[in-house]
């Protein structure tokens, strides 16, 4: 009976840690500097990372949308939460605070997974060596243009060219969002893979059949 015990409670405690790290990569937005909507709703810039927002929310993952020149406040909460890993996300402006932030994270310690660049409005050098992924969106005429691939960055970097769009209306493309949404639902689907292992990990004590059962669980939680 007691042997029953211990291993329910280590079941329910396996449970319950994985449910508060389901949401393994969390998504910062970052407007560009033409949004005002804080002073009024109809001067509303970089709609785009709203419908954005709202798809990473439905699939679990955690988003939060801000100013392009609210980074400090950005790191404060990031600091606090301590997430596995990170993406982040910026139109015009908001695309330069999307690389400042990435390249704060190598002093938290907090892996970025998945920088996402909407028409980046001026020379700000290379990506953060630290950034697993980094795409950069640019039309016909673009602001400033494409990302530089320096030899001794070990991530990816890819510079896409989009057709038939402008700087204000960029982040409204349908393809850039898909493109976004797909990097980070995978990089989301690594750290939970990476989640499971240490699951296992920790609850290994000898009873196979107890891993399978802690394994099975936290599958159809994912499922969910």
């Amino acid at each position: 009976m007691y042997r029953v015990l211990l291993i329910l409670v280590a079941f329910s405690a396996a449970i319950v840690s994985f449910t508060k790290t389901s949401q393994a990569v969390e998504v910062y937005l970052f407007r560009g500097a033409g949004d005002f909507s804080f002073v009024q709703k109809s001067l509303h810039f970089s709609r785009g990372l709203d419908n954005m927002a709202k798809l990473l929310a439905k699939a679990g993952i955690y988003s939060r949308i801000t100013r392009w020149e609210n980074t400090a406040a950005i790191y404060r909460e990031i600091s606090k939460r301590r997430p596995q890993s990170v993406a982040f996300i910026g139109h015009s402006m908001g695309a330069i605070a999307a690389m400042r932030m990435a390249s704060k994270m190598k002093g938290l310690g907090v892996r970025v997974a998945y920088v996402g660049l909407i028409d980046i409005p001026g020379p700000i050098g290379a990506v953060s060596s630290n950034v697993e992924l980094a795409e950069n969106f640019y039309h016909a005429f673009p602001v400033y243009g494409i990302l530089p691939r320096p030899s001794s960055h070990k991530g990816v970097i890819a510079n896409h060219y989009i057709f038939g769009q402008i700087h204000i209306s960029m982040d409204d493309s349908s393809r850039i969002q898909n493109a976004m949404i797909s990097a980070i639902w995978q990089a989301d689907e690594r750290d939970l893979r990476s989640q499971y292992a240490r699951a296992q990990n920790r609850n290994s004590n000898g009873n196979e059949g107890f891993d399978r059962t802690v394994t099975a669980s936290i599958r159809r939680i994912k499922k969910n």
